[in-house]
């Protein structure tokens, strides 16, 4: 086992700004502390409830899990745990007799996103382990586990009347189902069976996709993931947390350089000046270039804002190295808070027009004049005719996991307004705060073109007191004697209505 140089703190031990306090209180009172959400997760086991339409609501419990316990590590609520020490007991009783827990039947299984649903059973589950001092009921879970995991490997694999892992899915040449390859190697750590890790040893031999190795990709470091002969953002960098996890079980220097090489190569052609990747839906696709363009494309998804925060930090606990720290930050504050709906606010379905009520996160953060509450990540729809989405499940990891990482980082920024320069646009930024313009803030004018006023070299501006919901408000002077308002992308766009609300981080330079 390769030894981590940082560990997360653990459970009550971090202090907690006012800020963090805000953001964790509001996603337990309108997530993670909803005994008929957890309820209505637990019943996609119960009735199989992805089969008709090959979906992904078995993903749902896990994703919260796993954030519910990474606040409960900040907060140390006692309510939270037994809410999760609750929903562990009743998904547990959903497994079949084999162990199998699926919402899928028999005759659907290894088809559609089963196995990404049930590798996030696997996650929930474990990450339960890691806050539950109850060592009986954790032996419990690891006993379910092993045979929930023993019921894939009996189906899945090389050999006569096992199917190929990247066949199990008609999506994304089967990468969403070999990114089972972290939990299995997280079940692996506690109970160190052979089989598990011969089990991952085929899931890294198929380089997670039908139709190119993308550890050798990776490793090679010849092209950008945008290149890859599979872009999704989320579920790739969900497998490359597997080739990390394989990494540090097996001590293999290769499998580390594949991750660190292919986290660079993610910073370098797609992590855009909020945090995330993607502005073509949820792929890569350069977006370091392609984050300017105005377009009404749904973009830079919170799942993937999410995933990059934990891949940053993995990479971060094992190294040391202080620019992964870094960069959760800069998603944390800018993307992830940005996301947060605070107001319940409404969503619109780009295609039908549709209004449905708002979920805690937004799924989608825009960069060029556009408003946020367009659409909803992952939607699927459940028996009582309730709906919820991928981002809204994911979403409480990230404020969860930051506040934990924040406590282990050194190298502190300097506040002093930058401009950056694009394509013939502008944007700013403020130590790590990204700030955008906000149409509701600013007035119907808000989004002329700008030419800042530089002064001996440097940007003149006033920095003012914060209004509600804001972190940094600056007046930035302009060589024809205007006066522009930025304030951190976070608090912008919270207020939307119709058409109203729009927001933008890049302007266009006169």
């Amino acid at each position: 086992m390769v030894d981590y140089i940082y560990h997360l703190p653990g459970i009550g031990e971090v202090d907690l700004n006012e800020t963090d306090v805000l953001y964790l209180d509001f996603i337990m009172q309108n997530q993670l502390l909803n005994d008929s959400l957890w309820e209505k997760f637990v019943s996609a086991y119960e009735l199989k409830s992805d089969d008709f339409d090959r979906g992904w609501r078995g993903e749902y419990w896990g994703k919260m899990m796993r954030g519910a316990c990474l606040v409960y590590r900040c907060t140390a609520n006692k309510l939270l745990f037994e809410k999760m020490r609750e929903t562990v007991l009743d998904l547990l009783e959903t497994a079949e007799d084999d162990g199998r827990i699926s919402t899928y039947t028999r005759e659907c299984e290894c088809s559609g996103w089963d196995i990404w649903c049930r590798k996030y059973v696997l996650t929930g589950m474990l990450n339960f382990c890691d806050i539950n001092p109850d060592y009986a009921l954790n032996e419990r879970i690891l006993d379910c586990m092993e045979r929930h995991l023993d019921c894939l490997i009996r189906k899945v694999g090389e050999g006569k009347d096992r199917i190929p892992i990247c066949d199990t899915s008609d999506f994304w040449l089967g990468v969403n189902s070999c990114s089972i390859l972290e939990p299995v190697l997280d079940l692996y750590k506690r109970r160190p069976a052979k089989r598990f890790i011969d089990f991952a040893e085929y899931i890294i031999s198929t380089g997670g996709c039908s139709e190119g190795n993308l550890i050798d990709l990776a490793y090679s470091d010849e092209i950008a993931p945008f290149e890859y002969p599979e872009r999704k953002a989320y579920e790739t960098m969900s497998f490359f947390e597997g080739v990390l996890a394989y990494y540090e079980v097996t001590g293999k220097k290769r499998y580390h350089e594949a991750v660190s090489r292919f986290v660079e190569k993610i910073f370098e052609t797609d992590i855009t000046l909020i945090g995330c990747a993607g502005c073509t839906h949820e792929l890569f696709d350069n977006s370091i270039e392609s984050q300017t363009m105005k377009t009404d494309m749904l973009m830079q998804e919170t799942c993937v804002t999410v995933t990059w925060m934990r891949l940053c930090a993995r990479m971060f606990l094992l190294t040391g190295e202080m620019k992964y720290a870094e960069r959760v930050e800069k998603s944390a504050v800018n993307a992830l808070y940005g996301s947060v709906n605070f107001y319940n606010q409404s969503v619109t379905m780009p295609k039908s027009g549709e209004v449905l009520p708002g979920l805690p996160f937004d799924s989608y953060s825009p960069l060029v004049l556009n408003r946020r509450g367009r659409g909803v990540g992952g939607l699927k729809k459940f028996a009582d005719g309730s709906f919820y989405g991928c981002c809204a499940a994911i979403g409480s990891a990230g404020l969860g996991l930051y506040p934990l990482v924040r406590s282990l980082l050194h190298i502190s920024y300097k506040f002093e307004l930058i401009e950056h320069r694009l394509h013939d646009c502008g944007a700013f930024t403020y130590g790590p705060y990204t700030l955008a313009r906000d149409e509701a803030k600013d007035g119907l004018d808000a989004f002329v073109s700008v030419c800042p006023l530089y002064k001996n070299g440097k940007l003149s501006y006033s920095v003012l007191s914060c209004h509600e919901g804001e972190t940094v408000r600056i007046i930035l002077d302009t060589e024809d004697e205007k006066q522009i308002l930025l304030t951190d992308y976070a608090s912008c766009g919270k207020k939307w209505h119709d058409e109203s609300g729009r927001i933008t981080v890049w302007m266009p330079l006169k």
